[in-house]
């Protein structure tokens, strides 16, 4: 299978996926003491993602571009939320878009048809942001897993139980905004 379809695949997949899950409540659990239910869905992403490109070690010479499940974290409100980054592999993983999972359901951060509201949330909660995939990327300089807040770090481990745990550096999220709607899913 081409790499175009296996992105296509995924995509498919968290589509057929994302109907069950309750993003409001995902919000909630990323950013409160119990994240049981964010690990659940992080999880569900990472195992998606494993089983669709057959692989959780990505490097420049298997694929060019990928979208890959991620913690995400605003750096000015340290709101914790998951997404979907879209790497390029060839470039050492230069960040080419997100899908931010929302209380007001899957947002892309500067696609076509995100709303004046859409915008606003993520400008409020998220931008700047730092991001925290749940594989393993050779060579990419762009993400710091040497300084990962103690909650990104549970989150990421819950995933990959087998590998050795990553050191956790204290930070803490703040509360969330639970209030919103779901909405679109990912294109």
């Amino acid at each position: 299978m081409e790499e175009k379809d296996l992105r296509a695949v995924y995509i498919d997949r968290l589509n057929a996926m994302l109907p069950t899950v309750d993003f409001a409540k995902l919000d909630r659990s990323c950013n409160s003491k119990d994240f049981s239910y964010a690990k659940e869905i992080l999880k569900r992403m990472h195992d998606l993602c494993v089983e669709v490109y057959g692989t959780d070690h990505f490097d420049d010479f298997t694929y060019e571009i990928v979208d890959l499940p991620a913690v995400i974290q605003g750096r000015n409100t340290r709101h914790i939320g998951l997404g979907i980054v879209t790497l390029d592999l060839e470039s050492s993983g230069e960040h080419w878009g997100t899908f931010f999972l929302t209380p007001k359901g899957v947002i892309e951060q500067g696609g076509e048809n995100i709303t004046a509201a859409e915008f606003k949330y993520l400008s409020t909660v998220y931008i700047p942001y730092e991001y925290w995939y749940t594989v393993f990327v050779e060579r990419d300089h762009h993400v710091d897993f040497n300084n990962v807040p103690w909650r990104v770090a549970d989150l990421l481990n819950y995933c990959c139980p087998e590998q050795p745990k990553m050191e956790k550096n204290g930070q803490q999220a703040d509360d969330p905004n639970s209030n919103q709607q779901n909405g679109p899913v990912m294109n």
